[in-house]
């Protein structure tokens, strides 16, 4: 049963990290190297943690260079023998996604709510309705949204994903921090060619993916709207879903949050993997 389930049993344990000091740069070489949007930090030479880095932190801090200015320090983390249920508990209570697993003062793995996700609940156990789980206040920007508003929309609501909708109130996409790091060679080139000349800014090398910062290095986004970039992978659910199916689709879309919709496609609500670990705590 999943009750006797510990950390250990579904951590990443050939954990990526970074080191402190270092830059900007050199972390998001690794963030793109190996695909992962968040990153321990350890003291340099040890497995000492001494913070956690995300994409969103860059988002937030556009203006630091150093590791240690932009990642959170003394980030929460867990036993790799503590219960699933226990980490469930502190990423709902904490509202977070990741928990650096430390035994003996050491880094050993990482847990992530996409883990719990995808390499439990998707197993045939879990045949609960999504119903009760299910985010009834629905955060949805217009597909015409400029890049630069949706953003500033997730930065004050901190979500990580925004629905997308049109002007027939259909559901067309998601929008993401991942959609804007994916898409960063678009918003680079809309601004290289017409405000290089005139206005010394400093570029952030994301290899070819490369956002630019202008002027103050205030983060500057297109105006452009969202739907350019924005993920149209949409698959939706109903209340009657079970989670493990639901687990099961956010996994093969590779994505945090699925639409819910009634028996006549009615959007009535949204229902992310942050919702479903929630069933761990009943």
């Amino acid at each position: 049963m999943y009750e006797k389930l510990c950390v250990k049993d579904l951590m990443t344990k050939n954990v990526i990290y970074c080191e402190v000091p270092s830059t900007r740069t050199e972390v998001l070489s690794i963030m793109k190297k190996h695909k992962v949007t968040c990153l321990p930090v350890v003291k340099k030479g040890t497995r000492k943690l001494v913070g956690l880095i995300t994409r969103f932190s860059f988002l937030e801090k556009p203006s630091e260079e150093q590791t240690a200015l932009v990642m959170m320090r003394n980030p929460l983390h867990i036993s790799p023998s503590s219960s699933i249920k226990d980490a469930a508990h502190l990423f709902v209570k904490h509202n977070i996604r990741y928990l650096p697993v430390i035994d003996q003062d050491e880094l050993v793995g990482i847990i992530t709510i996409s883990d719990i996700v995808y390499k439990l609940l998707t197993n045939g156990m879990f045949n609960y309705p999504i119903r009760e789980f299910v985010e009834r206040k629905v955060l949805a920007v217009w597909d015409a949204t400029p890049i630069n508003v949706a953003w500033k929309i997730m930065e004050l609501s901190k979500v990580p994903t925004l629905l997308v909708i049109n002007t027939r109130l259909e559901v067309v996409g998601t929008f993401s921090i991942s959609d804007i790091f994916n898409h960063a060679d678009i918003i680079m080139s809309e601004y290289k060619s017409s405000l290089k000349a005139s206005v010394e800014g400093q570029e952030w090398d994301w290899d070819s993916l490369t956002i630019i910062y202008i002027g103050s290095k205030k983060l500057t986004l297109p105006e452009k709207p969202i739907s350019e970039i924005m993920s149209r992978k949409v698959n939706v659910v109903r209340e009657e879903t079970p989670i493990n199916q639901c687990a099961k689709k956010m996994r093969d879309l590779d994505t945090h949050l699925l639409p819910v919709v009634d028996i006549n496609g009615n959007l009535i609500g949204v229902i992310s993997d942050f919702n479903l670990i929630q069933f761990l705590l009943k």
